[in-house]
């Protein structure tokens, strides 16, 4: 699927840059000249007050990130954290101490003490539990919300965490666990290459689809773009060489199973009959209907209709089984990349996340291992028919996964 969270690696993972501070992308910042405010005082001021001034910012940062969307940043980071406490500063950046969080960030000023360059990392949580933090999960998402927080598998937060929900890319997991127990049992080595066929091209994320048809590739290769860049091709090609009934042994729920290119035939214009009858359809029903669509052409981006689709046709997960899956999977090479800059925690062992979205679908997931050696794992999925306002429930979801480590 084409999944924001995973196309932007928050690069859902090559976020604007505009959204960038959200989350710790950040803005190319360069070296201060002279300035005639203190930098602490500067990122303070975006904090108190009704109102930011456009004055406060560089035409050069102006030119990428407008004060509206500075001031609905700083806005939701009080709504969800509380007022302003302190700002502690320390060479460019320091911490905005906020009633229920402290903010990281890093500022940049030009020489007439203008904002330049600023970043806002993760929120760090100093009070407030984590249930508390569900509820606000679930009062800030479009429609139904599962939330789940797991350290060494005692619940600390749990709403809805065995509704099985519409997860996007999420689903991905399922394939790297059965590609992981190829592995396992020999049936298949990493260092296999096989050419991509071009019943398995997909529309984006990803980059295979712009390669040609017989590029030799290696299947490990295909399971790190599968995960660390959502590649959906790279997906495709996998489910066929495993087939689809390894996937469906691990995830009954889930027969047939989709590739990517399924489900965009079935959510393009002009398959809303073919999708109804899917969604109504028995297991042998839906097989009939995939059969036809394999001979069709994949469709355009354009061809796919800003509406919600998932109840008829997605991929059906639990928070539950997410987490299950992430911690089983915490040794596979796939989720041991570069860790995901939205729940990498200074000083845990691992981190591995996977996220998925569609319109009115979004799923965050992460597992990680803490400095002593915890198990963590924390799961938001939202389902609604309209936009999920991802910007914040990213947000959200960060500072509860982060949550965990002041949790004993």
């Amino acid at each position: 699927m084409v999944v924001s969270l995973s196309r932007c690696r928050f690069s859902w993972r090559a976020l604007p840059a505009c959204l960038a501070i959200l989350i710790g992308a950040g803005l190319l910042v360069l070296p201060a000249q002279a300035q005639t405010i203190a930098p602490k005082d500067a990122v303070g001021r975006l904090f108190v007050g009704p109102s930011l001034e456009s004055g406060w910012f560089a035409p050069s940062f102006l030119s990428v990130v407008s004060v509206d969307q500075v001031n609905a940043l700083v806005s939701g980071l009080k709504g969800d954290f509380g007022g302003l406490v302190a700002v502690h500063d320390h060479a460019q950046g320091g911490r905005v101490e906020l009633e229920r969080a402290e903010v990281p960030f890093t500022v940049t000023l030009d020489g007439a003490g203008r904002i330049a360059g600023l970043f806002f990392g993760p929120p760090q949580p100093t009070r407030g539990a984590p249930a508390a933090l569900a509820e606000r999960i679930a009062t800030s998402a479009a429609g139904e919300s599962a939330v789940l927080l797991l350290v060494d598998g005692k619940e600390l937060a749990s709403r809805k965490a065995d509704a099985p929900m519409a997860v996007g890319s999420a689903f991905k997991l399922v394939v790297l666990k059965a590609y992981e127990e190829a592995i396992r049992d020999g049936t298949l080595t990493r260092d296999r290459v096989i050419p991509l066929d071009a019943a398995d091209r997909s529309l984006p994320t990803g980059v295979l689809q712009r390669l040609a048809s017989g590029t030799p590739v290696t299947v490990e290769t295909l399971a790190a773009l599968m995960i660390q860049q959502s590649d959906n091709t790279a997906t495709d090609a996998l489910i066929r060489l495993l087939g689809p009934a390894a996937m469906e042994r691990l995830s009954p729920r889930n027969t047939p199973f989709l590739t990517t290119g399924a489900l965009f035939r079935l959510a393009a214009k002009g398959a809303e009959a073919k999708r109804t009858a899917y969604g109504a359809g028995r297991p042998e029903e839906r097989r009939v209907i995939l059969d036809e669509l394999a001979g069709t052409p994949l469709p355009s981006p354009s061809d796919l209709l800003p509406r919600a689709t998932w109840r008829d046709a997605e991929w059906y997960l639990t928070a539950r089984e997410l987490c299950g899956l992430l911690l089983e999977l915490r040794d596979a090479p796939a989720l041991n990349g570069v860790p995901e800059p939205l729940v990498a925690v200074e000083g845990w062992r691992w981190t591995g996340y996977k996220g998925g979205s569609e319109f009115g679908v979004l799923n965050l997931s992460a597992a990680g291992i803490t400095a002593d050696g915890r198990q963590v794992c924390a799961v938001l999925t939202a389902n609604g028919d309209r936009p999920q306002p991802e910007d914040r429930l990213a947000r959200l979801f960060s500072t509860l996964f982060r949550s965990a480590e002041k949790s004993r």
